[in-house]
């Protein structure tokens, strides 16, 4: 290809474009971007590239592809798809359906009662071994795997029998996490995750009993529990905190933010309430619109730079995902910004009774449809990649054919599962979905941010792991 390339040795790739302040954000497929003035946007535009320095720099920002760049291109595109080469890497094992928690949006409590067994466990640890990729990321879920925990000591123990490299991590409400199970999951590398929504007022409202008495103090005991554990055996692992944002939420961006930078959280995800499983009967108390929190997650972000320039270190998780892509060309792993859909190609969920399913979302909508075969009637991984199933997501999610003309394109993604939910299509109407329209602000957001100051650039380039700067946009 590049022996035909004409026009002084260089050609265009084709590009999207989207106007942020009054520059030009400009991008195409293979990862490539660059803010350009009203004057070298018109010169691209109308592939009459004058100024040398122009040239240049688009060549390195990978919108126009000579001799020298195209292997770097091929490789930046490997790299910020890397989910395309390798096989399945997330395995999340629900243990158990059960609950000692009635969250007021649970997305999980209307699959019946059940626990996993050692039987159909073993089955799991053969299962993982069929997988090709070479990296095992274990994930124990629920209901509450607490409830279960000699399995989840069985696979503790047992999946590091397996000759691949392997990362645990339990999510857990923290109610019943206790000195014994932190001494144990600490000493076998388990990472923990516990729900914290916020401040007790916060917390309190949504995470709840099934008496209705809220969770917070129980839950901070264990956070305290777990922090002086790690402090006196010397043990620097992160904890990770994970929020969920209800409509009650919205107003308190501020005291959730400090009630995380209050137990040393180096980072949060503000994750917007799902419509889906149990939480649908709730709806109209906790659920609200996509610009109603795309306002919260400003006003939020905004206050995290604050206080990163004040010299607090703590980050958004989804901005964090976002800029690695766009500023690294890095695939940070996150499902549902893949393209097409990493359900089923790089995550797997199995239930306790057998069932897998290609993501934790299809499994709480309990449909068929998403099924893709069953541990104890012998399905093989060959059988799962293979399923018309997991085929027919892949090809709803494929964003080339939904969101063609957006200079977003290249970072985000669609879920098949929750457009099926909301709208019992798995094709989505695209520019409809909760979650398009809270990628694409958040995306705005991020360049525009970028745009405004050198010392936001520096701070999202540290969010990634730079301590300077690869390029600047005030260069």
């Amino acid at each position: 290809m590049l022996k035909n390339i004409k026009h002084d040795k260089y050609a265009v790739l084709p590009f999207n474009t989207e106007k942020i302040k009054d520059c030009y954000l400009v991008s195409n497929y293979l990862g490539g971007w660059g803010i350009l003035s009203e004057t070298e946007f018109k010169q691209l535009h109308q592939n009459n590239i004058i100024a040398q320095n122009l040239k240049e720099k688009l060549v390195q920002r990978g919108l126009i592809v000579n001799r020298d760049n195209g292997a770097k291109l091929i490789s930046d595109y490997r790299r910020l798809n890397a989910h395309l080469f390798t096989g399945t890497s997330l395995h999340i094992v629900v243990v158990t359906t059960r609950c000692n928690l009635r969250c007021t949006y649970c997305q999980t409590n209307n699959n019946p009662n059940m626990d996993m067994d050692i039987k159909t466990a073993k089955k799991v640890l053969s299962f993982f071994q069929d997988c090709p990729n070479p990296f095992i990321n274990l994930e124990f879920q629920g209901g509450e795997p607490l409830l279960n925990w000699e399995v989840v000591k069985f696979l503790t123990l047992n999946v590091q029998k397996i000759q691949k490299k392997s990362r645990l991590s339990l999510v857990t409400n923290g109610t019943l996490l206790d000195l014994e199970k932190i001494q144990f999951l600490t000493e076998n590398n388990v990472s923990i995750c516990i729900s914290l929504d916020g401040p007790q007022l916060v917390h309190d409202k949504n995470r709840l009993f099934a008496k209705g008495k809220g969770t917070y103090k129980k839950v901070i005991s264990a956070l305290t529990k777990l922090q002086v554990f790690h402090k006196k055996n010397k043990n620097n692992k992160t904890i990770n905190l994970l929020p969920t944002i209800t409509k009650h939420s919205l107003k308190y961006y501020k005291q959730i933010i400090d009630e995380y930078v209050k137990y040393n959280a180096a980072i949060i995800s503000l994750r917007p309430v799902t419509e889906i499983g149990a939480a649908t009967c709730e709806w109209d108390k906790l659920g609200y619109k996509s610009e109603e929190f795309n306002i919260f997650w400003q006003k939020s972000m905004d206050y995290i730079l604050q206080l990163n320039k004040k010299g607090i270190k703590i980050k958004e998780r989804m901005a964090e995902v976002l800029l690695k892509k766009i500023l690294v060309k890095s695939d940070p792993g996150y499902v549902d910004l893949m393209c097409p859909c990493g359900a089923g190609r790089k995550v797997l969920t199995y239930m306790p009774n057998g069932d897998i399913y290609p993501c934790d979302e299809a499994r709480m909508t309990d449909d068929e449809m998403f099924k893709l075969g069953n541990l104890n009637q012998g399905t093989s991984y060959a059988q799962v990649i293979k399923s018309p199933n997991l085929f027919s997501l892949s090809c709803a999610s494929l964003m080339q054919l939904w969101d063609y003309n957006s200079a977003f394109s290249p970072w985000v993604g669609t879920c098949p599962v929750l457009n099926y939910v909301n709208d019992k299509n798995l094709v989505p109407k695209i520019t409809t979905t909760p979650m398009h329209k809270i990628s694409r602000f958040q995306l705005k957001y991020l360049f525009t941010k970028m745009l405004e100051s050198r010392k936001n650039e520096e701070i999202f380039w540290r969010w990634v792991g730079k301590d300077k700067p690869e390029f600047s946009l005030h260069d």
